[in-house]
């Protein structure tokens, strides 16, 4: 019998939803009720469930992934979202902003070739100001 690790964390979704995530799977809330939170692959093609008390410790999970994680994935998610905080929080220039956080972030070889452009990553930030 193999042990898989239950450890539950959280990122946001481009929108700031928090997004759950289990062995660098992602899954967003489908549905809150006064005891249990319920959530989806963020996966349209996957039928993995997952289900949580409201202080989200994890009480069952149903299926599994049909599709290989991709934490490649979540790392750009975190790294856009530490850019765009601090965007939002700071007057620093957003091209700073960007170099100083793909220089801190240690990404992976695959994770940096799908990190967005700072110019890219400039529109969204204009949003944000």
């Amino acid at each position: 019998m193999t042990t898989v690790s239950k450890t539950l964390s959280f990122i946001f979704s481009q929108k700031g939803k928090p997004l759950l995530m289990m062995n660098n799977f992602l899954s967003k809330l489908n549905k809150t009720t006064n005891t249990k939170k319920y959530y989806r692959c963020e996966n349209p093609q996957c039928t993995m469930t997952l289900r949580t008390d409201i202080n989200d410790v994890l009480i069952r999970t149903k299926d599994h992934h049909n599709h290989p994680p991709e934490p490649e994935q979540i790392e750009v998610r975190k790294l856009k979202h530490v850019i765009k905080e601090r965007a939002k929080n700071e007057t620093t220039p957003k091209p700073k902003i960007y170099d100083e956080e793909t220089a801190r972030f240690c990404l992976t070889s695959l994770a940096i070739a799908i990190v967005p452009s700072q110019r890219e990553i400039s529109t969204r930030i204009l949003y944000i100001r």
